[in-house]
């Protein structure tokens, strides 16, 4: 709001903002402006004030970039009515109220934690007082309102920090607070119980007599009876209740009671989040104690360092109550420091001594010692806690089929053979969980920026150990700020080094874990350290490792069993970051570098060519080099053998799985010296990131590979590179870095007498040269690349010329040389069964007679295309294809689907970042809006296009643009604006020579002009 200079603007933005989504007439938005007393010219005074905000809002949103435009608020006009349509988020105030509300909805259900947490959130978007500077009663009207708002959610913070025991915290609060509202009862009771709860107990006598006092003296009332009745338990004694009414609150208990409590609330890690593990932990288990039956033994499993030993903790602690005959929590040592893990007999005589069976009666044989200790666990009702089970061997012996008690068993290992028991996988914390976790060790004090705290918390992977670490080595180091803890976290090497504090540390736990594994594995281990991707394949673990699939499934399996890698879906396996970051180690420390890069090249070569195999498979005709021979490991025709690349199906399965894991091998690959193999993937994958869009990545690979080829002076390969950079370059609307690109390499394929590469970067450079409407030119190089097709007898790749050019003369207004084109082009593509160029002729037929206002014929031929293309059409394709039929549909009969067709398009343009398709939707959109009668809408979506448009120098889609705004204009009675948009979009359809525009625009501009001339006559 800081761009509006004007008190009447700040005030009818903030009015509209207050009220987002909803609609405002005129008579109280003038009431808003003008305190109850608007002047005679009140309406129009408003609509001024309306369109200098759209234009303050219009120019924000531009100056952001060219995606900004559509998220941007904007203010729609209907009926006498301005509504401000904006995301909710955008609105601190309503930001501020809905995470306020969350945090009441998480504390109404238990969780206090996490419903401080977000309200620490909603308190850090607080800042100063509401609409600061806005004058008039309105303004000072809302501004109380949101002030109680604020109000209502600190005492709803006190609250919880009242349930938690931080009495002393938030004394001094409160006292400004009563000192601020000495008549509000809920600040005198919130501050009476802190002063309580911290011991200040004379402090707290004096508050009650105040607020009668003033409330008698101020108001001649008396007390409500909630303070009368807390005020009374004070004096009683009692536990005083909490003001909501959600229990007592006592204060802290101090070191010598807490020695005398009970083990299970003594002892552990704090516990945050886990409502559903707690949940799925003890499910069954109330019903049991209460009927008495029979309780399932459950195994916490996961991670070192996960929190499965906390979580057994607070189970246990939970559930003393309804097993009330004894509790055991027992170390069984599987990671214990220099000791062997407990035998099972060891285990059964260290629990019967615990749940109190005289030594004497303990058999020494074990046949007895394991019947007498599952005969203890059939009948007892006691809660047992064996923590760090190193295999099911350690307790099978002792666990009754049938327990009594409440059997926890904790273990990094999966433990499926354990009979009976229910497995419960620990995962890592949320977001949202992890940073409570942090603030519950550091202090609300120090952490005071949320987003370094995720930012913390995420370098230590979300796990509960790690960010106990980090936290409390923060906290012991006073002049650490939180931007210099998530520096030093950041590092790309280190970070398990900074996860330290006293005696404790992150890689400590991993070692144990890594040091109980047999060499194969422990070598297996470290070489997944080697992989950068986000997750490993069967095949490519087989590559990496240099082991054959079966000995390779075998090893993964072990390594899964000890929780060491994930597998989040079938044969996908995964480090988490920290253990990456220890194998990495592990690698430097043994010495084993050497080792990691044998393993990274062999990954490199499989990929490479499996990669290659499934690229000729899904684009068998599709213009490239071949592939040359690296040195691979022994077996690897095996390994591409076993992979099973023997279909289209199969080869695009492959892909989407390998995405990202290619990507990031690639960008890998050039950090680690491997540039020839990164530009050789980048040249393999081209069709494939073309095919689904993936220009981001796609600029990345092949610039980088295109300086490559240039460094090592190989022209034929780096003008391959330059096409496919170019390429991608105009996919993405970057049309000058695009044309730059494909004209060098052009230029290239030329001096090396390529003609292969010389058509495609001809081929190319008539589409982008189509995009910019330099028709002319386009059709030049379109009809230059069909002849060197022709004469190579390359039926396919004539057939893609032929399609291009048929579009370009349709541009021009030649629609019986397009129809010929494509009708050339058709037979081609169902021969060589394309199914993706056929269907882009089928479509770009149904676009030559929706030109000529044929709409049930284009209707047809979009609608045919949906009905075969089954899963053979990319996203962005099938996006084209929706734009198109809903231009083809009947007005306003089918406006809904036609609006759900453009929006579903709009996305996918937006995600892939094409701006010229984005505006040409617009358009559609926006001409849809105007056909059915909401000029003012369809205003706004032409603005935005033509901004578009212009921006990428899109001038057809710009000049589509300014004959709608004039449209528009015509509509809302504005024949003036109208004229001078139709001349500058006949000029600029003639600049371009696109012949069908210009006709459209002079057609457009005659009637503008018959119109405007009946209004100055009038």
């Amino acid at each position: 709001m800081s761009a509006i200079r004007s008190d009447q603007g700040r005030r009818l933005l903030a009015a509209l903002a207050l009220d987002v989504g909803r609609p405002l007439n005129h008579e109280a938005l003038a009431s808003r402006l003008w305190d109850e007393e608007p002047p005679p010219s009140a309406v129009a005074g408003i609509y001024t004030v309306v369109s200098r905000i759209r234009r303050q809002l219009l120019k924000a949103a531009a100056e952001e970039g060219p995606g900004a435009a559509r998220d941007a608020p904007t203010i729609k006009s209907r009926s006498h009515t301005y509504t401000l349509h904006a995301d909710r988020q955008l609105i601190d105030y309503w930001r501020f109220v809905d995470l306020s509300r969350h945090a009441r909805r998480l504390t109404e259900n238990g969780d206090d934690i996490q419903a401080r947490t977000v309200l620490g959130r909603a308190e850090e978007i607080w800042r100063g007082e509401p609409l600061a500077g806005l004058p008039g009663s309105w303004a000072q009207s809302a501004r109380a309102t949101m002030t109680d708002q604020r109000l209502a959610t600190t005492l709803l913070r006190i609250e919880i920090d009242l349930r938690l025991g931080r009495f002393g915290e938030v004394v001094p609060e409160l006292t400004t607070l009563h000192e601020e509202r000495p008549t509000d009862e809920r600040v005198a009771a919130h501050l009476l119980v802190a002063l309580h709860g911290a011991g200040r107990q004379a402090e707290a006598f004096t508050v009650y007599p105040a607020v009668v006092r003033r409330l008698r003296a101020d108001l001649g009332l008396g007390p409500g009876e909630a303070l009368v009745r807390l005020h009374e338990r004070m004096l009683a004694g009692d536990p005083l209740t909490e003001p909501s009414g959600r229990g007592p609150v006592t204060p802290r208990p101090s070191p010598a009671q807490r020695a005398g409590g009970p083990p299970a609330a003594a002892v552990g890690r704090r516990l945050i989040g886990r409502r559903d593990d707690l949940r799925r932990l003890l499910g069954g288990a109330e019903d049991a104690a209460e009927q008495g039956g029979v309780v399932t033994v459950s195994a916490i499993l996961g991670m070192a360092g996960v929190g499965k030993t906390t979580l057994a903790l607070h189970a246990a602690h939970l559930m003393r109550g309804r097993f009330p005959e004894g509790y055991v929590h027992l170390n069984l040592g599987a990671h214990a420091v220099n000791r062997s893990p407990l035998a099972p007999q060891a285990v059964a005589t260290a629990l019967l001594r615990r749940l109190g069976v005289p030594a004497a009666t303990i058999p020494l044989d074990s046949e007895e010692l394991f019947a007498l200790c599952a005969e203890v666990l059939a009948t007892r009702r006691a809660v047992v806690v064996l923590d760090d089970a190193a295999t099911a061997a350690q307790l099978r012996p002792l666990l009754p089929p049938a327990p009594a008690a409440l059997v926890l068993v904790t273990s990094r290992r999966r433990l499926a053979e354990l009979p009976g028991s229910r497995p419960v996988f620990l995962d890592l914390l949320s977001v949202d969980d992890a940073v409570a976790l942090f603030i519950s060790v550091v202090g609300r004090e120090r952490a005071d920026d949320r987003s370094r705290i995720v930012e913390i918390v995420e370098g230590c992977g979300l796990l509960p150990l790690a960010i106990e670490i980090a936290a409390s080595r923060f906290k012991a180091r006073p002049s650490w700020t939180l931007d210099h803890l998530a520096l030093r976290l950041s590092r790309k090497t280190g970070r398990l080094a900074e996860i330290r504090h006293d005696t404790e540390s992150v890689a400590r736990a991993f070692e144990m874990s890594y040091r109980s594994l047999p060499a194969d594995q422990q070598e297996a281990f470290r070489l997944l350290g080697a992989h950068p991707g986000p997750d490993i394949g069967l095949h490519a673990a087989a590559a990496l490792l240099g082991r054959p699939v079966d000995e390779t499934d075998h090893l993964l399996e072990a390594l899964l069993h000890c929780h060491l890698v994930q597998e989040n879906s079938p044969e996908r396996y995964q480090l988490h970051d920290l253990l990456r970051d220890y194998a990495l180690a592990l690698m430097r420390d043994e010495g084993a570098e050497e080792e990691g890069g044998a393993a990274l090249r062999r990954l490199l070569g499989f990929m490479l060519h499996a990669a290659d195999q499934a690229d000729r498979l899904l684009y068998p005709r599709r213009s490239r080099l071949p592939l040359p021979e690296f040195r691979q490991l022994p077996g690897m025709e095996t390994l591409l053998y076993d992979l099973d690349l023997d279909s289209q199906e199969s080869a695009r399965d492959w892909l989407d799985t390998e995405q990202a894991a290619l990507t990031t091998l690639a960008s890998h690959a050039r950090a680690t010296r491997h540039p020839e193999a990164a530009a050789w993937l980048a040249h393999v994958l081209a069709g494939r990131l073309d095919a689904q869009a993936y220009w981001s990545e796609a600029h990345d690979m092949h610039r980088a590979a295109a300086a490559h080829w240039r460094s090592a002076a190989n022209d034929r390969c780096e003008a391959r590179a330059l096409i496919d950079l170019g390429a991608t370059l105009a996919n993405a609307s970057r049309y000058p870095a695009a044309f730059e690109a494909l004209d060098r390499g052009l230029t290239l394929a030329r001096a090396e007498r390529d003609p292969d590469a010389t058509a495609e970067a001809l081929s190319l450079l008539g589409s982008l040269l189509w995009h910019q409407s330099s028709l002319p030119e386009a059709l030049a190089r379109q009809e230059e690349a069909l002849r060197i097709r022709r004469e190579g007898g390359d039926l396919w790749n004539t057939a893609r010329c032929l399609a291009n050019i048929g579009t370009i003369e349709n541009s021009l207004g030649n629609r019986e040389r397009a129809l010929a084109a494509y009708e050339t082009a058709l037979p081609l593509a169902v021969r060589f069964r394309d199914r993706t160029l056929e269907l882009r002729i089928r479509n770009n037929l149904g676009d030559l007679h929706l030109g000529i206002d044929d709409h049930a014929a284009a209707r047809k031929y979009f609608e045919r295309v949906l009905h075969i293309a089954g899963d053979s059409i990319s996203p962005f394709d099938l996006a084209v294809v929706h734009l198109n039929l809903a231009a083809s549909l009947p007005m306003p009969e089918q406006f809904d689907r036609a609006v759900a067709l453009y929006r579903s398009a709009l996305a996918t343009f937006r995600s892939t970042g094409s701006i010229r398709h984005e505006a040409n939707a617009l358009n559609s959109l926006a001409g849809a809006l105007l056909a059915t009668d909401r000029p003012a809408d369809a205003r706004d979506q032409y603005a935005i296009a033509r901004e578009l448009a212009r921006s990428v120098g899109a001038a057809r889609e710009e000049t589509a643009a300014l004959r709608g705004l004039a449209s528009c204009e015509l509509a809302l009675g504005a024949p003036a604006p109208a004229v001078a948009l139709l001349h500058e979009a006949v000029a600029l359809a003639d600049h371009i020579k696109a012949a069908d525009e210009a006709a459209l625009a002079r057609r457009a501009l005659a009637q503008a002009r018959r119109v405007s001339e009946g209004s100055v006559a009038e």
